[in-house]
């Protein structure tokens, strides 16, 4: 490789080898033709342990809970079917899909995820994979520290969840930090808004090799044909990858510990950069609840030793190192240290702690139209708050109990109790919330005590919530089956008879009396019984529509109308009048986060349904709610709920109700969209889901 890369040189500059004592210039033909060897051997290396991943996931937002599907790229680094990824694409997963070089789609597993390096570990179901006898195609880690700047590398992954992609580039910085400020401190990254830091462990590479969203997860590849980073952010023609020295060590801990324990002091440490000090490493901040604290540290200490071992750290790049040389200790193990506070020495020891993450579980409770945080360390000191106890409101759901309380609950609000029952955390609030829901003689209310900021509140809390939708409906009066515009002066003057004000008819319903009377299209009314009908301007459109509900139901109007000209009259008997869409009857279900109503003789009308099409319309759908991410739209007409026929609202709320009896983990709706039968399949999440957490390998249920 090296005598290529000089005669690619040489070739790109247009120098002879001749002029400067190096050997002749191989042709251009050959330089290319060698370059596209040694890109398609390193990308051979690599390409069939290549993964799409898919996954199954939930948010919680608007105080509930929502389903969504993510995509991301994978590599397969063990013949057992070990896949390495992303934390930001496995996070809040529920199920997990990978899609192999020749296109099978395998489930995997979760095996454990480490946000703080943002990078997970899946596990493919090996044994529902065919063709692979002697085990599957893997790719192996390179040494990620021999990169220098220049280097070319090779981005892989599958970008906006299309099929394998390969791009190429060169390294711009392997040792790439993330700062900000005047004082060129190094930053924290988040995996989301306001959510878990990462990043705060790694040197990023940082290259040019083309990555789009999709990509995360996919490996940096040398031109050796080796993993030497993880592919994680980009932008701006920018990549940023995870270091493979990084995460071969973060591999083996969650491979075998399903996490990555790592301690923690409780300091802010600061590069030497402007603070006028030529050795040791600055301590920005301390936390008051933290070991270092205790032990006496205090911020602007300078730290100078770590068990005897000095330590300088001049620029932003040395400050991963540094904390992960911390972080590496066993937890609990005691750390023997020198420092210097305004040039006088001491020295202290420190029981190192374990690393907790910044990010705690979330749950919905969907019939109170809640969600809730589990407080961590990181949440409590940030929110000033005394402890962790408790659970924090995330948010809520309009129109839900939580919402519609007396004072309503917010976000950042602490449940401390319900009903006297002491809420210590999320398990707690979950538990007294499921006791509640299967008791059929639950109360119609809790009393639920909670702080906001240093105020403690009570306020009553509905324990369900009614579910009419029905909107008012006018009385039954006369009718006529037509529908028509006004004709005014400025509007007239255009048409054959200038002269003629009234009510044009624009469409007759079938099936009604209008239909069968001697009416007509494009005809204009201009008396109802003797009773001109002339509008002279737009605002007096509805003046027909008075004119015919003043008359009674079952009796003849006379309709005088301009046909061709001349005025003749009509006899009609007029009708009941119909309910319009906007007057049916509904049914909301919360849980599903779904309104349907009745179909009515418009709905008919508009969509050419026969008296045989029966079901009940989609009339809303909550935004994340269960049928929203299932595909249902506003405007479907449903037409069957797993086994049961639904043909009218009846038997929608038997189906429904049926389905919430037996809460299966999957529902299925056939619903007509247009002219086509469609299914729809539900994937309910019928109690709130506490499940062990990964990173920390603790249960959080």
């Amino acid at each position: 490789m090296p005598n290529l890369v000089v005669a690619l040189l040489l070739s790109v500059s247009g120098i002879r080898g001749q002029a400067v004592g190096m050997q002749p210039a191989v042709p251009s033909d050959q330089v290319r033709a060698g370059l596209r060897d040694m890109i398609a051997g390193a990308r051979d290396a690599v390409f069939p342990a290549l993964v799409h991943i898919e996954v199954q996931a939930v948010e919680h937002w608007a105080g509930q809970e929502s389903k969504i599907t993510s995509t991301g790229s994978g590599t397969i680094i063990d013949p057992s079917g070990l896949v390495l990824t992303n934390a930001h694409v496995t996070d809040k997963g529920r199920r997990f899909f990978c899609t192999l070089a020749d296109k099978q789609r395998v489930v995997a597993t979760l095996i454990g995820e480490d946000p703080w390096t943002d990078l997970a570990l899946l596990q493919l179901d090996a044994s529902s994979v065919r063709g692979y006898a002697n085990g599957l195609p893997h790719a192996s880690f390179g040494d990620s520290s021999h990169l220098r700047t220049g280097d070319l590398v090779l981005a892989m992954g599958s970008p906006f969840a299309l099929d394998r992609t390969v791009t190429l580039g060169i390294v711009a910085n392997p040792d790439r930090v993330f700062t900000g400020g005047p004082s060129n401190d190094v930053e924290d990254l988040q995996l989301g808004w306001g959510s878990q830091r990462t990043g705060i462990f790694t040197s990023w590479i940082q290259h040019d090799a083309l990555i789009n969203p999709g990509n995360s997860g996919g490996p940096l590849v040398s031109m050796d044909g080796q993993i030497i980073g993880i592919n994680t952010r980009g932008g701006s023609g920018n990549g940023f990858a995870t270091p493979s020295n990084i995460a071969r060590d973060v591999v083996e801990q969650l491979r075998m510990h399903g996490q990555v324990n790592r301690s923690w002091i409780g300091v802010g440490l600061k590069h030497l950069e402007r603070t006028g000090l030529d050795r040791g490493v600055f301590i920005d901040s301390v936390d008051a609840d933290g070991p270092a604290f205790e032990a006496g540290l205090r911020a602007g200490d300078v730290l100078i030793t770590i068990d005897g071992k000095p330590q300088t750290v001049r620029f932003p790049e040395e400050v991963p190192d540094l904390l992960a040389l911390i972080a590496s200790y066993p937890v609990g193990q005691t750390l023997h240290v020198e420092y210097e506070r305004k040039g006088v020495p001491g020295s202290t020891s420190i029981m190192t702690r374990r690393l907790e993450l910044d990010e705690g579980e979330k749950v919905s409770l969907r019939k109170w139209g809640l969600t809730v945080n589990q407080i961590t360390p990181y949440e409590a000191a940030w929110r000033m708050l005394p402890s962790t106890d408790g659970a924090m409101v995330e948010s809520t759901r309009s129109g839900m109990p939580a919402q519609l309380a007396e004072p309503p609950l917010q976000s950042g609000d602490v449940i401390r109790a319900i009903d006297g029952k002491v809420v210590q955390s999320i398990r707690d609030l979950v538990d007294i919330y499921s006791q509640l829901d299967s008791d059929p003689n639950r109360p119609a209310y809790v009393l639920v005590e909670f702080s906001r900021g240093d105020s403690q509140l009570i306020t009553a809390l509905r324990t369900s919530m009614p579910d009419s939708a029905d909107p008012p409906r006018d009385l039954p009066r006369a009718w006529l089956g037509i529908d028509t515009q006004p004709v005014v002066p400025d509007l007239a003057r255009h048409l054959p008879s200038p002269d003629h004000l009234g009510f044009r008819i624009t469409r007759i319903y079938p099936g009604t009396t209008a239909a069968e009377a001697d009416l007509r299209v494009g005809e204009i009314i201009t008396q109802i019984n003797g009773v001109a009908v002339q509008p002279s301007a737009i605002e007096q459109a509805g003046m027909f529509g008075r004119e015919i509900r003043r008359l009674d139901v079952g009796s003849n109007a006379i309709l005088s109308v301009v046909r061709d000209g001349q005025t003749v009259d009509v006899a009609v008997k007029l009708e009941r009048s119909r309910t319009r869409p906007e007057e049916a009857k509904r049914e909301k279900n919360r849980d599903f986060g779904l309104t349907v109503r009745a179909i009515t003789f418009f709905d008919r009308i508009d969509n050419r349904w026969t008296d045989e099409v029966r079901g009940v319309i989609v009339d809303d759908v909550e935004r994340g709610g269960w049928a929203a991410s299932a595909g249902i739209l506003a405007g479907d007409l449903v037409q069957q709920i797993d086994e049961h026929e639904v043909h009218n609202l009846t038997d929608y709320n038997a189906a429904m109700k049926s389905v919430a009896e037996a809460r299966p983990e999957r529902v299925v709706i056939r619903v007509l969209r247009g002219p086509r039968t469609s299914f729809r399949f539900v994937e309910p999440e019928w109690t709130p889901v506490l499940e062990a957490n990964p990173a920390s390998g603790e249960p959080t249920e």
